[in-house]
């Protein structure tokens, strides 16, 4: 019982830890919105540290929206 404790303990600081240098907007699930545009925008997984490509309705949403992939990486890599 011990063992499991220390080793859910472990695995939850790590991905504590593992996200203090990253913009906050980075580390927000993706969000397409309520509107209905289908706009093909990029997100970042903190996971996976990779940004993948979503279709964004066009308003609301949050901030871990990009226009391009190039712009997910620049702003969320470490």
């Amino acid at each position: 019982m011990h063992f499991i404790f220390v080793v859910s303990f472990v695995i939850l600081a790590s991905s504590v830890l593992d996200t203090q240098g990253l913009n906050p907007n980075c580390t927000l699930p993706w969000d397409d919105g309520p509107c209905r545009a289908r706009i093909p925008s990029f997100y970042f997984d903190h996971v996976t540290k990779k940004c993948h490509v979503f279709m964004y309705g066009g308003c609301g949403g949050n901030g871990n929206n990009f226009e391009t992939q190039e712009e997910c990486l620049e702003k969320c890599r470490e």
